[in-house]
C-alpha cells in the first residue's frame, strides 16, 4: 500500500506545476499585444486562469502550512521525550528552566539539559553543542542519552564524565561517514554537577563551558572550577575530567547558563551586559516561595534580553535557577549567614 505521504508529493508538484502554468499564461496574455479575436481570446484566457492560479496556490499554501504544523508537532514531541521539563523539585534541589532554540523559530536546538537521581544526589548537565538547530540536534541526542545511561549509577562525578567523553568521541568516530559535517570541528561545552542530599557542597565538572554564578549573602560569584577541554576534544589534552566544589546553603541562588546569555547581542552589535545587569536581578525575595522566585529570576532574565535586544536572541538560550530545598535535611549542617537585606535591591556586588 503506497504511503500517504507519497500522494501529498504527488499532489504538491502537480499543484506547483499547474500554479507556475496558469501564472504563465496570465503573463503572456498580459505582455503580448494582441487584436481582434486574439485579444478577446487572450482576455477570457486570463479571467479563467487568474483565478485558478489563486486557487491553486492557496491549495499549496495550506499543503505547507499542513506540513510545517506536523513538522512543529514531530519536534516538539522528540523535544518532550529528550528535553524534558525540569521537575520543580529534585531531592534536596528546587529548579526552574527556561529552553528556547534559535529564538523561537526551531523547536530543537544545540542547547541541553537533563536531571536524573544517582545514590541521595541530584546530578544536572546544561550543555551547549558547536552549532544550531536540526544538525547539532543529533550530538545533544548522543551526549543527553549518554548522561541518562551512566549519571544513576553508582559512580564519581569524575568518573561520569569521564564515561560521557568516551561515549561523546566513540560516536564522533562513528559518525565519521557523514560528508554533510564536519566532524573535526564538533564538539560541546558542558556543566556537570552534583549536589548530595546530606552535604552543602556540590561537585562539579566544567567541560569548557561558561561558568555558573552563585548569589549569597548579597553578593555574587563565578564558579569557574577547573575548566576540562570540550567534550569531544579530549585528543588535544590527555588529562582526565577534573572535580572542583562548592558551597550552595538554603539561602544562595545558582544560575546554569548557555552562551546565548551572555553573546545575546543588539541590533547594533553590542553584546548583553551580562555582569551589569545581574545586579539588578532579585536573586533573594524573603516574602516568595523558593520555587516561586527561582520561576521569577529566569523571567526577569528574559525580560532584560528583550529589552536588550529588541527581541528573543537569535541564538540556543537554556537556563536553569535552583536553590537548596528548606527542607533537604542538611538541618545539622552548617549554614552560611543570612542573606544581606540589600539582595534584591539592586545593590549586590561581584565578589
Amino acid at each position: 500500500m503506497t504511503h500517504p505521504e507519497y500522494w501529498d508529493d504527488q499532489v504538491v508538484t502537480r499543484l506547483e506545476r499547474m500554479a507556475g502554468a496558469l501564472l504563465g499564461v496570465v503573463a503572456v496574455c498580459t505582455a503580448v499585444p494582441l487584436r481582434g479575436r486574439a485579444k478577446a481570446a487572450c482576455r477570457a484566457l486570463r479571467l479563467l486562469a487568474a483565478p485558478a492560479a489563486v486557487a491553486a496556490c492557496g491549495r499549496l499554501l495550506g499543503l505547507y502550512r499542513r506540513r510545517a504544523a506536523d513538522a512543529f508537532a514531530v519536534s516538539d514531541a522528540v523535544q518532550g521525550v529528550l528535553l524534558r521539563r525540569l521537575p520543580p523539585r529534585v531531592g534536596s534541589v528546587n529548579l526552574a528552566s527556561v529552553y528556547r532554540a534559535c529564538g523561537g523559530r526551531a523547536r530543537v536546538g544545540g542547547d541541553l539539559y537533563a536531571v536524573v537521581r544517582s545514590d541521595a544526589a541530584t546530578r544536572i548537565i546544561i550543555g551547549d553543542v558547536r552549532g544550531r538547530g536540526l544538525p547539532s540536534f543529533h550530538d545533544v541526542i548522543a551526549i543527553v542519552a549518554a548522561f541518562r545511561e551512566w549519571a544513576p549509577q553508582p559512580i564519581s562525578l569524575v568518573d561520569l564524565s569521564a564515561r560521557l567523553e568516551e561515549s561523546f568521541v566513540r560516536y564522533l568516530s562513528d559518525a565519521d561517514d557523514d560528508a554533510n559535517r564536519d566532524t573535526d570541528e564538533r564538539f560541546a561545552t558542558a556543566l556537570i554537577l552534583e549536589f548530595p542530599d546530606s552535604e552543602p557542597d556540590a561537585r562539579m565538572v566544567n567541560f569548557g563551558h561558561p561558568p555558573p554564578v552563585r548569589a549569597r549573602a548579597g553578593k555574587l560569584g563565578l564558579l569557574p572550577g577547573t575548566p576540562c577541554a570540550p567534550l569531544g576534544l579530549s585528543s588535544l589534552r590527555d588529562l582526565r575530567p577534573d572535580e572542583s566544589s562548592f558551597e550552595l546553603g538554603p539561602h544562595d541562588t545558582l544560575l546554569l547558563y548557555t552562551d546565548g546569555l551572555i553573546e545575546a547581542r543588539d541590533r547594533n552589535g553590542k553584546y548583553f551586559p551580562f555582569v551589569d545587569r545581574a545586579t539588578k536581578w532579585t536573586w533573594h525575595d524573603p516574602h516568595s516561595r523558593s520555587e516561586d522566585r527561582l520561576h521569577n529570576i529566569l523571567g526577569e532574565i528574559l525580560v532584560d534580553i528583550v529589552v536588550h535586544c529588541g527581541a528573543l536572541p537569535a541564538d540556543d538560550l537554556a537556563m536553569i535557577a535552583l536553590a537548596r530545598h528548606p527542607d533537604s535535611g542538611q538541618g545539622a549542617l552548617p549554614h552560611p549567614a543570612e542573606p544581606d537585606p540589600s539582595e534584591g535591591t539592586g545593590r549586590i556586588q561581584w565578589c
